[in-house]
C-alpha cells in the first residue's frame, strides 16, 4: 500500500508546488521534496504496527533516532559543507532514508518482510484509515489554510513572517504530541472507555496548564528570540507569533480529545467541527488578510482555533456522556492518579 499511497502523494504535492509556484523549474529540489514521502510512509507504516502493538519504546526508536541522523547531515550539509537548501533537502531526504531503513529493521526482526498484496488485510486498513486520514487532512488545511491564502493575497514576504512565527508557536503543541502516541495506543485497547477519557481529560488540563505557562515566557522571550534564530528581517514575526498564541495554546485541549475520540474509532468527530471552521478560516483570513495584512492573517487563525477548541469540547461530552464540569474542572482523584503515575509515587 507505500507504493500506492505514495504516488498519489507525489502527484498531488507536484500539483501544488506549480499552483504556489515553489521552486519554478528547479526540477532538483521538487525531487529531493518529493522523494521523502514514500520513505516517510515506510516509516510510518512500520512504525503502526509497534503503536497497535502499544509498544511504545520501539515507536519512539523510530522517532527520534533518524530526527537526530537529519539534524546532523543538516548541519554538515547545509552549513559546513555550504550547500545552502540542496544541502539541507538533500539531509532531509537522508534522515526519511534512515527513519525507514531503521523502521523496516526493528519490523523485520519481527518476522520476514516482503512485498505483496493481501486484499483482505488492506480492505480492513482502508475502513479503519480513511476516516482518520481524511480527518487529519482537514486538520491539516486548517494549519496551513493562512500560509496559502498569503501566498495568494499577500507577499513572499508575508509567507516568510507567518511562516516562520507558526513554527515557533507550534512548538507549544510539542506537548500533546509527546503524549498522542501513548493516548492512541491505549486508546484502541481500553476496555472501560469512560474511566480512559477521564485519564485523558486530566492529561489534557495538565497538558493546557502547561502550555499556559509555556506561552507566556514565549511571549516575553519573543522580541528577542526571532531577531536571534532568523535574524532582524523577521523581527515582525514575533508580535504574529504572540497573535497565534492564544489560539494554539487553546487548541491543544481540542489535540488531546481528538486523540482520545480517534482512539475510539471515531476520527470523524473531528471533521464535523474542523470542515466548518475551515470554511470559516478561508473567509475570515480572506477578509482580514486583504484589509490587514499579515497580522491579520494570525488573528483570524487564532480566532479559528479558539472556535474549534470550544465546539469539539462540546461535541466530546455528547459523544461520551461526561458532564462539561468533568470535563473542564480538577476531580478529586486527580492528584492519586498523577502520583501513580510518577515513578517515587509508587
Amino acid at each position: 500500500m507505500v507504493p500506492i499511497a505514495s504516488a498519489v502523494a507525489i502527484v498531488l504535492s507536484l500539483i501544488y508546488f506549480e499552483f504556489a509556484g515553489i521552486a519554478q523549474d528547479d526540477w532538483t529540489l521538487r525531487i529531493l521534496a518529493v522523494v521523502t514521502i514514500p520513505l516517510s510512509l515506510s516509516a510510518s507504516y512500520a512504525s503502526g504496527v509497534f503503536l497497535g502493538q502499544q509498544r511504545i519504546a520501539e515507536f519512539r526508536k523510530t522517532s527520534w533516532r533518524p530526527g537526530l541522523i537529519s539534524l546532523i547531515l543538516v548541519i554538515l550539509l547545509g552549513w559546513v559543507a555550504g550547500w545552502g537548501i540542496y544541502g539541507v533537502m538533500l539531509a532531509t531526504a537522508c534522515g526519511a532514508l534512515a527513519a525507514a531503513a531503521y523502521a523496516l529493521y526493528l519490523l523485520g526482526r519481527e518476522q520476514p518482510l516482503r512485498l505483496g498484496f493481501d486484499r483482505a488485510v488492506a480492505a480492513q486498513l482502508q475502513r479503519k484509515g480513511i476516516s482518520y486520514a481524511a480527518s487529519l487532512i482537514v486538520l491539516t488545511l486548517n494549519y496551513r489554510i493562512m500560509i496559502l491564502l498569503l501566498t495568494r493575497l499577500g507577499t513572499l514576504t508575508d509567507v516568510g513572517l507567518y511562516a516562520q512565527a507558526i513554527t515557533i508557536a507550534e512548538l507549544i503543541w510539542e506537548l500533546p504530541t509527546m503524549l498522542g502516541s501513548l493516548v492512541l495506543s491505549r486508546g484502541v485497547n481500553a476496555k472501560d472507555e469512560t474511566l480512559f477519557s477521564r485519564k485523558v481529560l486530566l492529561l489534557a488540563r495538565l497538558a493546557f496548564a502547561a502550555a499556559v505557562g509555556l506561552s507566556i515566557l514565549v511571549g516575553f522571550a519573543a522580541k528577542y528570540l526571532f531577531p536571534i534564530l532568523y535574524g532582524h528581517r523577521f523581527e515582525q514575526s514575533a508580535d504574529i507569533c504572540i497573535l497565534l498564541l492564544p489560539g494554539i495554546v487553546a487548541f491543544i485541549v481540542f489535540k488531546v480529545l481528538h486523540i482520545d475520540l480517534a482512539g475510539r474509532g471515531k476520527p470523524w468527530a473531528a471533521m464535523i467541527i474542523m470542515v466548518p471552521v475551515l470554511v470559516l478560516n478561508l473567509a475570515l483570513g480572506w477578509v482580514m488578510i486583504v484589509r490587514y495584512g499579515v497580522m491579520g492573517a494570525a488573528v483570524a487563525s487564532s480566532a479559528c482555533y479558539l472556535i474549534a477548541t470550544v465546539s469539539y469540547v462540546i461535541l466530546y461530552k455528547r459523544v461520551t456522556g461526561l458532564s462539561m464540569r468533568d470535563i473542564l474542572l480538577p476531580q478529586p482523584g486527580d492528584l492519586a492518579t498523577i502520583r501513580r503515575a510518577l515513578p517515587f509515587g509508587r
